[in-house]
């Protein structure tokens, strides 16, 4: 429904903008201008385009899960990918179908208004899919329900995610954890049910009763977070019942985009892709960040040229603010910004941390301030509106820095990151990131880390087109910047 709708809304507004560009233009200097010199009611019949588009979509496996809600396993990123060829295909179609049946009505229809549509479908879909979901999810339809296996952090990791991002549209209808044969298993499951209970999960029994109790309810979905020992044991039991089984072994980040399922002589796998180790993909990204960056640079030129003069205007001290950073491999650099602190920041960080206790512990957590009292009032602005890293730009035309990476660190946070930092270091940090676009100075410092490890294991220019445009709508939003 929502990509029919999609499809029809982007049409619309394309045809329409075409239309009335083209009317504008000729009412104020242009006499001969070529666009909309159409009807609107020509575009009513390509309607069919709806209808492939959700064909193509099927034949992409854009719907996988039951027959009302497209769920897992499909992540945000490839399910972004797959839209966007989708677009693609079905759009060129449509551009085929005008040369050949609308020859003899050319100036009738534009195929500038076809390639338009395709690339708001393409950007668009997806938020499209995002609103059905919470709407779905608010009125409690079409969630997909499945049972969980196990009680270890993985699990707590998985229900946590899924309590309040309808994304997955997964409800958790119980859990299963412990053994009867151990007597003290009876205490861990009581404090399985305390950890669990503010998510309203119940618990359904020991991993033995696990099918039992999913054939009780029609259950045909199960997220298996167990030990892999008792996992294999059970997987043909399993395998008996079950339609989906997911098994998340452990709470932590593997190379999964671009993995891929083998076999070998009957016995199956899986191969883990890891692209940003590829040399071809690294100088891909270096071509694909440069030139993004200077488009970017290009389109805000004009604020090159005031902030500058409004930052001098506003407070005493220089135009821009360098601070060192760690780059690859540990190397340092400078990073670069527009000053949005009083030139005495240093000496009030010091009175600040000095004076109050509950601010100290929030530096020592995640060297932010929820209140900062060094940032001036056009910082604020410059940093709600995350105008002060445009500098940042320059950075990556040095080579310092991607236009998407993880976030660039300080030595003091090296111990944060423990064994994930050689990960972490083996690319260059970037001005936009996982941890930006979700939530930014809302996540978490754990969370960070976890983000900033997935997005080195899981690169692909198609991650890196996804954050930039989760950037541009966080920023115009304004969401989690501080």
């Amino acid at each position: 429904m929502s990509d029919a709708l999609c499809i029809v809304a982007m049409w619309a507004f394309a045809a329409w903008g075409y239309w009335a560009l083209g009317g504008f233009l000729r009412t104020h200097g242009w006499p001969g201008c070529p666009w909309g010199g159409y009807e609107l009611a020509e575009y009513v019949r390509f309607f069919p385009v709806a209808i492939a588009f959700v064909c193509v979509n099927a034949a992409l496996d854009l719907y996988h899960g039951n027959w009302m809600y497209p769920s897992s396993p499909q992540g945000p990123v490839e399910e972004f990918r797959r839209l966007c060829i989708s677009s693609l295909l079905t759009h060129a179609g449509a551009i085929a179908y005008m040369a050949f049946a609308y020859q003899s009505m050319e100036g009738r229809i534009s195929r500038a208004v076809c390639i338009y549509a395709c690339l708001l479908a393409s950007v668009g879909t997806q938020s499209f899919r995002n609103w059905m979901r919470f709407v779905l999810k608010r009125l409690n339809m079409g969630q997909i329900p499945v049972v969980l296996a196990g009680g270890g952090e993985a699990a707590h990791r998985f229900a946590a995610v899924l309590d309040g991002d309808p994304y997955a549209g997964i409800r958790i209808v119980g859990y299963f954890a412990g053994t009867e044969r151990i007597g003290r298993k009876r205490r861990r499951r009581a404090w399985n049910e305390r950890d669990f209970q503010d998510r309203k999960i119940t618990y359904l029994g020991t991993l033995r009763d696990i099918v039992p109790q999913a054939k009780k309810r029609d259950i045909k979905m199960l997220v298996a977070c167990q030990d892999d020992r008792l996992f294999r044991a059970q997987m043909d039991e399993f395998a008996a019942w079950f339609t989906y089984v997911v098994y998340l072994p452990a709470a932590r980040s593997f190379p999964i985009f671009g993995a891929r399922a083998v076999n070998f002589d009957g016995i199956g796998g899986l191969e883990m892709v890891n692209q940003g180790r590829m040399k071809v993909k690294r100088v891909q990204k270096r071509v694909m960040d440069g030139f993004l960056a200077l488009v970017a640079f290009a389109v805000f030129l004009p604020a090159f040229l005031v902030i500058p003069v409004l930052v001098k205007l506003t407070s005493r001290g220089p135009v821009f603010y360098r601070h060192r950073r760690l780059g690859r491999d540990g190397r340092e650099f400078f990073i670069w910004k527009f000053r949005s602190m009083y030139v005495d920041a240093d000496r009030r960080l010091k009175a600040i941390l000095a004076s109050s206790p509950s601010a100290a512990k929030e530096w020592e957590s995640s060297f932010k301030l929820s209140r900062d009292p060094r940032v001036t009032p056009f910082g604020r602005l410059l940093r709600k509106t995350s105008l002060d890293e445009l500098p940042q730009l320059f950075n990556v035309f040095f080579g310092d820095m991607a236009l998407v990476g993880p976030r660039p660190i300080v030595d003091d946070e090296v111990r944060q990151y423990g064994n994930s930092y050689r990960v972490f270091s083996s690319v260059r940090p970037g001005i936009t990131g996982l941890w930006q676009v979700s939530g930014r100075s809302d996540t978490g410092y754990g969370r960070r880390i976890a983000l900033d490890t997935y997005y080195v294991l899981n690169w692909s220019p198609w991650l890196d087109l996804w954050i930039l445009l989760r950037t541009v709508f966080a920023v115009l939003f304004m969401r989690g910047a501080r």
